[in-house]
């Protein structure tokens, strides 16, 4: 037990990117409030960070995970600022906008307009027939859940559910399109059905709505917000980087948390048969160490979490001479559905998005491997991954000599699967936050696996926690869950 106390004691549990922003921010209101407080974040790692992290070798910058973010999100663009780091934003080139699958032995860049979609041979011509019946398909009406991979084929037809759903859901979550819940991942399509009608009636509706407004920006279409793609100086690593060193004195690294328990009026959190007392306790680990740890504690809300599934992921990246390819890439990537039969996820054209990455113009580029489809890529070894991308980039884009360095990341239980029945697990939580004041659950396990999403829900569960303590925090809008665009 610590010794005598000042003030109000807060922990944060799990140093990866949600705790440090709800830790960041918690700090910033106490302080602005005047609140004597302790604050102290527990990471069981040797570092923090968690899978936002980049490594810097050899001139090159190395995403571990996520790399970047969309630039619609204000509360992103408020921590950057908060943290005084905005001077070192750095845009992805123009031509990251231009992203493409592969499927049928070719890469097609997915249309960008309704002209565009009609010339494109990404679909065939009954597929895009089928598609365009979406303004004759009776909208649903109840909130029901209900697969992507059903809800695209019941109003967009099979051919667009397995050619254009399915590599996007693999890009985003590595996950099943058949098992993954569409309210839970992408709400805003499931809203723009039960309130227009359908997602054309609502892209035409939105699209008169703009033009009475004078043609102000949008906020993007049915996958999510729009925005442009964005990092920092340095890659993605530099925010969690920053945000931890900004709250270096308040971290203990390498301190796992055993569990959770309640007596009177706080939380005892356990380490190892000691315990230290909170006032209040923040839970940012992902959903199945979050199980464990209130299993004694609240064993509804343990089952809640346990149900939430995790896809192993691992990041391949490998560079290459300017000269490698034939004929020049352009673009964001390229995603391949799973029928196409080959193994890799997708890939990323790194040097195309962030060329500043990448010294002396060489070639860089990201394959993920894995996901829901492929359980046991972790168990490969590092030659047998490099093999498979190897084989995968010869046949999407013809590159056919071996790289000049590659890198391996790994990934378990790397991204959280929303599977059906994802909304009510989620649901038992807040019900436990609502009965426990105090409590709070943040990460991308829950409400979205974007950074920016991780970063909005850091900030959104500061104002019930500070409640606590007298604090009357203004609460901000929560927003529509948004797993796209990192």
């Amino acid at each position: 037990m610590s010794g005598e106390r000042t003030g109000v004691r807060v922990a944060v549990v799990g140093g990866g990117l949600a705790g440090l922003a709800a830790g960041f921010r918690l700090r910033e209101e106490l302080r602005a409030a005047g609140q004597a407080h302790e604050l102290i974040i527990y990471e069981q790692a040797e570092r923090c960070g968690g899978a936002t992290r980049t490594e810097r070798i050899d001139g090159f910058s190395l995403d571990r995970g996520p790399n970047g973010w969309l630039s619609s999100e204000p509360l992103t663009a408020r921590l950057i600022g908060e943290l005084g780091i905005t001077d070192r934003l750095v845009r992805s080139d123009d031509s990251a906008a231009r992203r493409f699958i592969y499927t049928r032995g070719k890469l097609y860049e997915l249309p960008t307009s309704p002209g565009k979609f009609l010339l494109n041979g990404l679909l065939r011509p009954w597929e895009k027939v089928r598609v365009l019946g979406e303004l004759a398909t009776p909208r649903r009406k109840d909130d029901a859940d209900e697969s992507i991979y059903d809800f695209g084929c019941r109003r967009l037809g099979r051919g667009f559910a397995e050619t254009m759903l399915d590599p996007m859901v693999s890009g985003i979550f590595a996950g099943d399109v058949r098992s993954l819940s569409l309210p839970a991942t992408f709400p805003k399509m499931r809203s723009m059905e039960l309130e227009s009608g359908g997602l054309f009636k609502a892209l035409i509706k939105k699209a008169r709505a703009k033009k009475r407004a004078g043609g102000k920006e949008d906020d993007g279409g049915p996958a999510g917000p729009s925005g442009v793609l964005t990092t920092l100086q340095g890659g993605v690593g530099t925010l969690p980087d920053t945000l931890a060193g900004a709250l270096a004195e308040h971290t203990q690294t390498a301190r796992p948390v055993s569990g959770l328990t309640r007596e009177g009026g706080g939380f005892d959190l356990w380490f190892d048969g000691a315990k230290e007392r909170f006032d209040a306790v923040v839970l940012a680990p992902p959903a199945d160490q979050a199980a464990a740890i209130v299993g004694d504690f609240a064993p509804e809300a343990s089952a809640a979490l346990a149900g939430i599934e995790f896809a192993d992921v691992a990041v391949v990246c490998h560079a290459y001479t300017p000269d490698a390819l034939t004929a020049r890439i352009n673009g964001f990537g390229h995603l391949i559905p799973r029928r196409d039969g080959i193994r890799a996820l997708g890939c990323l054209w790194t040097s195309c998005i962030f060329p500043e990455q990448v010294p002396g113009g060489e070639l860089l580029l990201r394959t993920i491997l894995g996901g829901a489809h492929d359980p046991e890529v972790l168990k490969m070894s590092d030659e047998e991954l490099l093999a498979t991308v190897l084989e995968s980039t010869a046949a999407t884009l013809g590159i056919r000599r071996p790289p000049v360095q590659t890198w391996v990341f790994r990934h378990p239980h790397g991204i959280a699967q929303y599977n059906l029945g994802h909304r009510e697990r989620v649901a038992a939580l807040d019900r436990l936050c609502a009965d426990v004041p105090g409590l709070a659950f943040v990460g991308a396990s829950y409400r979205g696996v974007s950074l920016n999403r991780c970063v909005r829900d850091a900030y959104c569960i500061a104002p019930g926690v500070l409640r606590g303590f007298g604090i009357d925090v203004a609460d901000i809008p929560d927003g529509a869950a948004e797993p796209s665009g990192s």
